[in-house]
């Protein structure tokens, strides 16, 4: 994550993005896919990648199956909301090829310079506009799919967004969504130290629509969204993700949460000092964890597969 300072960036009629003391939150991540072309090897790097690998592999195997019906002038269309620095738009229109059409669309200004970047240098071919969170400029029943990640916990009215998602989305069209969420009751640690003044979510103060797992499914079923798959992310993240615990862990009194912070010190020291390698299997775990518990454990964070009723 790169943050960038307000004062720096606070230009209104480029709609930066929503601007707080503390500056607005700027994601800036890589594609996955380097090369001109996706072989099988970078396939398997969604291994590594457990929320990208369920997202991808929900609108590329809906993309094949419409494809294969329709006239080769007639593209499959994507649209990216909230795409940050396009690194989800490259990996999408390298993962499908020229039948596809990717379009992104994000509220920060800088997001977006920073995308038409990064997609000139990736040499593939997407659209890119500036919203204002609320009303997509598009038509009724627009696009083939919606790819959207991170983002639903930033959103203000929460409902209107899910129904212009529909909107623009055609009828039995794929819809891919990683959304944060509140705590379930299955985060043990994480409950136990928010009953206690300690709130270990690293974008708190940005995320201002947290949700259950129950209200998540009654709003997207109320916004015309069948559900056909959802996972939970990360359910031992205090075990594989020490890193996301310490910085909170370590401003806490030492001794209301001795435990907890001297496991953590370990493990973070250990993960550190085994990177690059200790967060890839940290990661490959999280996909097994995904299919194998993810569907019935209620922790934070869901990725969601669905599509538009018909």
């Amino acid at each position: 994550m790169i943050q960038y300072n307000s004062m720096n960036y606070n230009n209104k009629n480029k709609l930066w993005g929503k601007i707080n003391n503390h500056g607005a939150e700027i994601w800036d991540t890589d594609p996955v896919f380097k090369g001109d072309q996706v072989t099988w090897k970078d396939k398997l790097k969604l291994l590594f990648y457990p929320k990208k690998f369920f997202l991808y592999r929900h609108i590329y195997k809906d993309a094949k199956k419409k494809l294969r019906k329709r006239d080769l002038n007639q593209p499959y269309r994507i649209l990216d909301v909230g795409c940050g620095t396009g690194a989800s738009m490259i990996d999408l229109k390298k993962l499908l090829g020229k039948r596809v059409d990717v379009v992104g669309v994000d509220v920060v200004g800088l997001q977006i310079d920073l995308a038409k970047e990064k997609i000139k240098k990736n040499a593939v071919w997407a659209e890119l506009e500036l919203y204002n969170g609320e009303k997509l400029l598009f038509e009724n029943n627009s696009f083939d799919a919606i790819y959207t990640s991170d983002v639903l916990g930033h959103v203000e009215n929460v409902r209107n967004w899910l129904d212009e998602l529909n909107r623009v989305l055609k009828p039995d069209g794929a819809l891919a969504m990683f959304s944060e969420s509140k705590l379930g009751k299955h985060a043990y640690i994480r409950n136990y130290l928010l009953k206690r003044g300690l709130n270990i979510d690293p974008h708190a103060e940005y995320h201002i629509s947290l949700y259950s797992k129950y209200t998540l499914k009654e709003f997207l079923d109320s916004s015309g969204f069948d559900i056909e798959k959802m996972y939970t992310a990360f359910w031992a993240s205090f075990w594989v993700h020490p890193d996301e615990f310490h910085e909170s862990l370590e401003s806490a009194n030492w001794h209301k949460f001795f435990i907890l912070k001297t496991l953590n010190k370990i493990l973070y020291w250990v993960k550190k000092k085994t990177h690059p390698y200790s967060t890839a299997l940290c990661e490959l775990y999280g996909l097994v964890e995904m299919l194998t518990v993810g569907r019935w454990i209620e922790a934070q964070g869901y990725i969601v597969l669905g599509k538009k009723k018909s």
